[in-house]
């Protein structure tokens, strides 16, 4: 009997042991399947069970991975209350991508009430990590006040460094900056034009 418990108590342990390991496998996998990588042909479907364990074992990659499958029903159900849960999530680890994610939800009103402080929030931190998208959207959020005080000069910044790295709705975004200091008819005009980047853009 005392060797039958002892070896009970030894493979509990090493299923204990194994189960980091076996969640770092799932989020492989399931990147595999979701982006099409290797010998695996894209899945979204095959994907989803995979980033959900690892999700839920705390990888910030795979939990921003299955906001994604909820927000555009990849392999699921489309549902964006879970979505932003999720993003939340991985944005909570500091994912550039999720606190993006984030930012939209509130910016939009997907999943949840309309936000513009918690989107200015989310695009300042993902900014803050190199996010170009967030910069962009961050560099409008402070031309127009959107959930901040207005302030031309902290819009050039960040419009600015996303335009460096190539992003061209920032790029346009500051062509109307300087459209806007020619007069109140020409600033009227630009105005409902400014581009913020969505996710799917």
């Amino acid at each position: 009997m005392t060797d039958k418990s002892s070896s009970r108590r030894t493979t509990v342990a090493r299923r204990k042991l194994d189960l980091p390991s076996l969640n770092r496998e799932a989020s492989r996998i399931g990147r595999q399947y979701f982006y099409g990588m290797g010998r695996r042909r894209r899945s979204y479907r095959k994907a989803f069970p995979y980033l959900l364990k690892a999700a839920r074992a705390g990888y910030v990659h795979s939990q921003n991975l299955v906001g994604c499958c909820y927000a555009d029903g990849l392999g699921v159900k489309r549902d964006m209350r879970t979505a932003l849960y999720w993003f939340r999530a991985a944005a909570a680890g500091n994912h550039k991508e999720a606190l993006f994610n984030a930012g939209l939800a509130y910016d939009y009103g997907l999943g949840t009430k309309k936000s513009p402080r918690k989107a200015f929030t989310y695009y300042r931190r993902a900014a803050r990590l190199g996010d170009v998208a967030s910069q962009c959207n961050l560099g409008v959020a402070y031309l127009d006040g959107l959930g901040t005080t207005p302030s031309r000069r902290e819009a050039l910044r960040w419009l600015r460094k996303a335009a460096l790295q190539g992003d061209s709705r920032a790029r346009h975004n500051l062509r109307l900056l300087h459209l806007r200091s020619d007069g109140p008819k020409r600033r009227h005009a630009a105005r409902p034009t400014l581009r913020r980047v969505r996710r799917d853009q």
